[in-house]
């Protein structure tokens, strides 16, 4: 059965407008080939992170809410690791 789910995101504070478009449509994208339901995404400006992440000061938060079978969270986490642009991830169940 499918829950739902929320992902907050940090992209790259070195990526463009059209670049990060790219990049939460793959993330849609994933999340559709897994067998998931986008909702909803709520984005924030680009922000000073409190750390250097890889080197870089600057990210773009940006959270999804979707629904997918519990299975396919490793197969998410695992392709958001490979992917040089999301600097951090983060998956919680969100409650109804």
């Amino acid at each position: 059965m499918a829950r739902t789910y929320e992902a907050a995101f940090i992209f790259s504070g070195a990526l463009d407008e059209s670049a990060l478009e790219a990049e939460i449509g793959k993330v849609e994208d994933l999340v559709q080939r897994e067998g998931g339901t986008v909702k909803e995404w709520t984005r924030w400006a680009k922000r000073r992170l409190a750390y250097e992440i890889g080197g870089q000061k600057d990210g773009y938060y940006a959270f999804l809410e979707f629904e997918l079978e519990p299975a396919a969270l490793d197969t998410l986490a695992r392709v958001y690791r490979l992917n040089e642009s999301i600097l951090r991830h983060l998956h919680t169940v969100k409650d109804d």
